[in-house]
């Protein structure tokens, strides 16, 4: 059955209105359409009467270690146009809510979302085989378990590193991961935001459970990106704890503020424990304007870095050597995707990339689910037990941010100290740093 284009556009466009997201002509930008981020000196001090729109009272703003704070305003009309007037007289006092993709990569020639948005040839011819519209559907495949999974050790005096994915959430049954791989490895804490607790103001991306975001019974186009993430973890460092925040919806968006927010609060709930996070794993980003970063997202970065925490962050998928964000923050280990030893087709490049990992074919926990596909030659290209098998930069990152905590946990080194190790002892890979083998 043939496609029609402005069925497939109808459903595009459909969905991200849906999502609250546009695009500067230029394409460069996405962002939330009717939503400014705005800084102040402090939490108490917020900007109303120099920005237009509402600040969402019930919404706490992002407060940083300084004491500043970035508030969301709601209800701007044009906000490109309406922030560059405000910064010509008041200089970075307001910037666009940008928004981040998780960073699977889409093999064929799908229906392609990244950053700018490309539109081509809409069947996804890949292993297997989709047909249909493959914006709406997930590009992970059915695996099976893989072999060689270690238990946790006793560490003596060494304690086990702490790992913090900020992605789509984990996949829970009954308070407990689903996967049964990760149960003792993943932590839950249910007193952090869940779909149930946020208000009615708060985007769903908030929420630390991985949600499938079923359309039709097809998995939405990023569910269990972080469940899959986790799963990395968990068998390269069985040791270290994953910690899990909520900051990218199951289309696989997040923007500026909830990003930032969800980095800033989860450090600060471990700090409140008297615990310290080590390594944090950013599978997502995106291009901006002028190749410059937005300020939120790199003051929480900033943040957590002087808070001791290595960040290591996906290089992206667009097979580009244009600055990525936020991979290209200073101090971030940026990390790009190998095939067999060399840089993978997708995988983005340049001196700015510190190491690489493989990134193809890699297979990982996942939801238990079978979609509406039929089998074909005993085979169903959407029945997951548990297990799948995805490509790209965003599954990469993880390798490398364990690699990290495993150092860790054996030498007892500082995440800085073991994050230069373990980079330095890898491989060069022309224009992808160094590759880190696990």
């Amino acid at each position: 059955m043939p496609f029609d284009p402005e069925e497939i556009a109808a459903s595009i466009n459909e969905r991200l209105e849906a999502r609250n997201i546009a695009f500067s002509p230029g394409g460069e930008v996405v962002f939330r359409r009717d939503q400014l981020i705005a800084s102040a000196p402090s939490a108490d001090d917020p900007p109303d009467s120099l920005v237009p729109g509402e600040r969402v009272d019930d919404e706490d703003p992002v407060v940083f270690a300084d004491g500043s704070a970035a508030f969301r305003y709601r209800f701007v009309d044009n906000p490109l146009q309406t922030s560059e007037d405000i910064n010509s007289s008041n200089p970075g006092l307001t910037s666009v809510n940008q928004v981040f993709f998780g960073e699977p990569v889409y093999l064929g020639n799908p229906v392609y979302l990244g950053n700018p948005v490309y539109l081509g040839n809409p069947v996804y011819l890949g292993n297997p085989v989709y047909l249909g519209n493959p914006f709406l559907r997930n590009s992970a495949r059915p695996a099976e378990r893989p072999t060689g999974w270690q238990e946790k050790t006793e560490r003596g005096p060494v304690r086990d590193a702490r790992v913090l994915v900020l992605d789509t959430g984990l996949a829970t049954d009954s308070g407990q991961p689903a996967n049964a791989e990760l149960q003792g490895h993943a932590v839950i804490h249910p007193d952090w935001t869940d779909a149930a607790s946020l208000p009615t103001n708060k985007d769903l991306s908030r929420t630390d459970e991985d949600e499938m975001g079923l359309d039709g019974g097809n998995l939405d186009r990023e569910a269990g990106h972080g469940t899959f993430i986790a799963g990395i973890i968990r068998r390269i460092a069985p040791d270290a704890e994953i910690w899990t925040q909520g900051v990218l919806s199951s289309f696989g968006d997040g923007d500026d503020f909830d990003i930032s927010a969800g980095m800033t609060e989860a450090i600060a709930r471990s700090r409140q424990l008297g615990v310290q996070i080590d390594v944090v794993n950013l599978s997502l980003g995106g291009h901006t304007k002028d190749d410059l970063p937005y300020p939120v997202l790199a003051k929480a970065v900033t943040d957590a870095q002087d808070q001791g925490a290595v960040v290591v962050a996906a290089a992206g998928n667009a097979g580009s050597c244009r600055v990525f964000w936020p991979a290209c923050l200073p101090g971030v280990v940026s990390v790009g995707a190998t095939f067999c030893g060399k840089r993978a087709w997708f995988s983005n490049f340049g001196p700015w990339v510190k190491a690489s990992a493989p990134g193809v074919d890699i297979v990982s926990t996942f939801f238990t689910h079978d979609g509406p596909a039929v089998s074909v030659g005993g085979y169903d290209p959407d029945e997951y037990l548990g297990w799948a098998e995805w490509s790209g930069t965003s599954f990469a990152a993880p390798q490398v941010a364990a690699a990290i905590a495993k150092r860790m946990g054996a030498t007892g080194e500082d995440p800085r100290a073991a994050a230069s190790a373990v980079v330095n002892a890898g491989t060069p890979v022309p224009n992808l740093g160094r590759l880190v083998v696990v």
